[in-house]
Parts: structure tokens; sequence; C-alpha cells
């Protein structure tokens, strides 16, 4: 009877391999369910983007724990599949096998989806569309303005529109997006979905593909960060701004530090630069909290200037990266914190924090009266695929977006008139909006820049997703582009 035992019945070289098909089965389940439940859905180029350009040993340790637990669950799980496998008739081995196998694929579809479908030519579409700045012969204003960008991690708009109008969760945000102007939906295309991601297409003006993955040429590929193409970075450096970036992170996450460095951002801050200035950043967590975060990048704007040079700061937040933010205990003092609280707890606290930090930022940011004009431009990164909060926001009947707000105000602190208006558009759309914002001009293909169009150009140019459709957009966009990897390497 034990010769009609699926394991015990093969050859030993085929019941190692037996043994690791279970140990592959189980882990690509593991995987499917660690994604899932920690970041939500996800797609292919945000998973390889992560393979490609590493830095997850800088990751939050709470999530690398969690990735321990779920690789100890895995191979627990394998032992007590194969202790089975020896026990049970060949049939039923069998079956098990099968279901194993069912149940990675389902695990995968239910994790992984690929949003691409090509141009029915088989054309590339980044290329039909794209506008390289490079090309325009953008010319920056006569009187340059101080510009401050704020990247909120995971902001949703919908954080505006609590069900209950006593529980404000972004309430002086709210405020602020009220007094300053909104451009209307800011919807997330696929290669926008993740924080590099995100700061990439609004600054770059195309959403983020992994290159050369799979190709001979990939570590040579990992080694640049769209070395052919132009960002608004390099289109302000190029014209005399002094560019900072401060964030709570480490730079040496997911190629973040080497694509501001590649596209001319002098002054880079992440945890491991904050820990060399001597600020304590706290060992768990994606490094330094916001309220310690945004005091720090406040104080470092206030060096002296190196003659008469505009500025330009980038900031990216940390408190409220999923799954359910951070305890920050220095953020709103008087709060009470408890390192017990539900995850629900934890994200309306950490939404607080942010909220009361980031506008802080902008009000001291706007308030200086130094004869300079100044541009605001304040949006989530990207959306939080698992909204924890999604029960006690109102409806939202046409998806999603992420939260925006534009201010500008002149040399003597006045806001400049705001056209209200109710456009659908996409972060590729915000390069050439910031752009004309802080007032650079340009005659060839005026308005657009990248994948995107200005959504302060009178009279209105229709957005590609205003033109073609959300989803169309993003199965476009979502499909290798030649031209993209081509502006990888640059070669033209």
């Amino acid at each position: 009877m034990s010769a009609d035992r699926l394991f015990r019945s093969l050859p030993p070289a085929r019941a190692a391999l037996l043994a690791v098909l279970v140990l592959l089965l189980w882990s690509v389940v593991g995987t499917s369910w660690f994604l899932r439940t920690y970041l939500g859905p996800v797609t292919p180029d945000q998973v390889l983007f992560h393979l490609q350009n590493g830095g997850l040993d800088y990751a939050d340790p709470r999530m690398l724990w969690r990735a321990c637990r779920c690789l100890m669950a895995v191979l627990a799980l394998t032992g007590a599949s194969l202790w089975l496998l020896r026990r049970m008739r060949r049939w039923h081995g069998r079956a098990l096998l099968a279901v194993l196998g069912m149940g990675a694929v389902v695990s995968v579809q239910a994790t992984v989806s690929d949003p691409c479908e090509p141009e029915p030519d088989g054309g590339d579409y980044l290329a039909r569309h794209y506008v390289d700045p490079r090309d325009v012969g953008a010319q920056p204003p006569a009187a340059k303005p101080d510009v401050l960008v704020v990247f909120v991690e995971s902001l949703d708009e919908a954080y505006t529109r609590p069900r209950a109008p006593g529980a404000a969760l972004l309430p002086q945000l709210t405020r602020l997006q009220d007094e300053f102007q909104t451009l209307g939906e800011l919807h997330n295309l696929s290669g926008a979905s993740w924080t590099v991601g995100g700061m990439f297409s609004a600054l770059c003006g195309v959403p983020l593909q992994p290159v050369g993955l799979m190709s001979h040429n990939s570590l040579e590929y990992s080694r640049r960060f769209f070395q052919g193409g132009q960002c608004l970075t390099d289109l302000m450096a190029s014209a005399g701004w002094d560019i900072s970036f401060y964030g709570g992170a480490s730079l040496k996450f997911a190629g973040k530090g080497r694509f501001l460095q590649d596209h001319q951002v002098a002054r880079r801050f992440g945890a491991e630069e904050w820990r060399r200035r001597g600020v304590a950043v706290p060992s768990e967590g994606w490094g330094l909290l916001d309220s310690e975060l945004l005091a720090q990048a406040w104080a470092d704007m206030q060096r002296p200037r190196q003659g008469d040079a505009p500025r330009m700061s980038l900031l990216l937040t940390v408190d409220t990266h999923g799954p359910n933010g951070a305890h920050d205990v220095s953020c709103l003092p008087g709060d009470d914190v408890d390192e017990d609280d539900e995850p629900a707890d934890i994200m309306r606290e950490a939404l607080r924090c942010t909220d009361h930090v980031v506008a802080q930022l902008v009000q001291r940011f706007l308030a200086q009266r130094d004869g300079r004009p100044k541009v605001v431009w304040v949006q989530g990164d990207h959306l939080n695929p698992e909204p924890l909060l999604d029960a006690e926001l109102q409806p939202q009947p046409r998806g999603r977006t992420v939260f925006h707000a534009l201010v500008r105000v002149d040399a003597k602190g006045h806001p400049l008139p705001v056209d209200d208006q109710q456009r659908n558009f996409t972060h590729v759309d915000i390069l050439p909006t910031l752009a004309e914002a802080i007032g650079w001009r340009w005659q060839r293909e005026p308005h657009r820049l990248g994948l995107g169009v200005s959504l302060l150009a009178q009279p209105a140019s229709a957005t590609l997703a205003e033109q073609d459709g959300m989803a169309t957009l993003n199965a476009r966009l979502s499909c290798r582009s030649p031209l993209f990897q081509r502006l990888w390497m640059g070669v033209s």
C-alpha cells in the first residue's frame, strides 16, 4: 500500500523537485497574500520597479518583520504539505497539488492586475503624444518665484469629505484647499501608483515604467534614471533655481535618491542625511516623522541664500504611509497617544498630524515678506491602495482621486486670481501646469509638456484623460514604450 503514496513512490531527484514545487506554490500564495494585505492590489510595473531598484532593506522594519513572519508561515505550510503528501495516496496527493496550483493562480489574479491594452495598430501611444521639454525653447519668468512642492504620502481627496461633518480628518488642509485653487479631479495612473512613480510622473510628465529588468543590460538600466528625459527640476536648475528635497524615508529606497540626483536636485535629505546632522530618526517606521521632518525642512529653508538665487523646495511626508500610518508623539501635544490603538485610530492620528504640520509649513512659506513671488503645490503622491477609513468617508461615485491644491502669490504677498474649473487630469498634467504657474512660457507646442496639458491654459485644451477617457489612457500607458526606454538610457 505504501508504494501507492505519491511522494514515496518517486525517485529521490523527483521527490526533491516535488518539494521545490510545493515550496514555490506556497511562496506564490504567501507573497500575494502579503502584498494584498499590506499594500493592496498592485501592478506588474510596481512590483518590477521595486525589484529592479531595490532598497527594501531601507523600508519600514515593521513591514520587513511582517514579511519574515509570512516567510516562516510559508515554510511551515510547505513542511505540512510535504508531510501530508508522504501519507496520501497518489490521486489524493495529485488533488492536493492541483488545489495548491489553483490557489496560487487565484491569489496572483486577486493581487496583480496588468491594465495594458496595446493600441490597435501596435503603435507607441507615449511617443504619439510626448512633447519633449528639451525641444520647446521654454523661457523662465523675469521675476523668479520661490516654489514649494509638498507630496503628502497616500493622500486621497476623499479625506476632505468625511461622512460626519464634525469628524474632520484634514481640517486645515481642507480649509487651505478652499482658499487656494483646485483644478478638478486628479486621477491616479497605473505608473503613478507608488511613491517614486507618483513623484516622477508629476515632475517629468510621463508614468514610470520598469526598463531592462529581464535583459542582458539590466544592470546598466538600473544605474540610470530617465537619463535622456527632462523634468521640471532640470528646467528649474538650468535657470538658476537652488533645489532641495526633504524626505523622512531613506533616499536609497526604490531609486528615489538616484532620480533626484540625476535630475539636478542638488541638496537631498533622507533618513541617513538627517542622522548625520544629529537628528534622532526613529528606528521603526519609514524614517523621520512629519512633525520633526517639516521642522527640520523649515529650519534649512531659512539658511542664507547664495546670491539672489530663487529656491525650489520639494518635500515628501511619511506619517500617513500604509497600512495604517504612524504614531507621531511630538506632533500634536495633548493628544491621547496610545501605542495599542487600533489601526483606524492610528491613521486618524497620522492624518491630523500631517494636516497640522503641512498647513503650518505652507502658511509660514507664504507669510514671508521678502519681495519674492511664491508658488505652492500640495498633492498626494498617489492613492492609498487600501483606504483604511473608507467607511467613514462620503461615497465617491466617479472613483477615488488624489488631493491637490495650488496657490500663487505676487511679490507683495497678494494671491493671484484663480479660475475655478473642474477638469479631469492625471499626474502627467502637473508638469506643464506647474511650469506655467511658476511663469515658464514656450511657443512650440504651447501649454504642453511631456504627456500633459497645462490646466492654466486659456482657452483650455483637453487632457489625455478628457480626450481618451481614463480607462483607455491607463491601458495605453501601461504598455511598454520603446520611446520611454530610449529616454531612460539617453539614446536619441
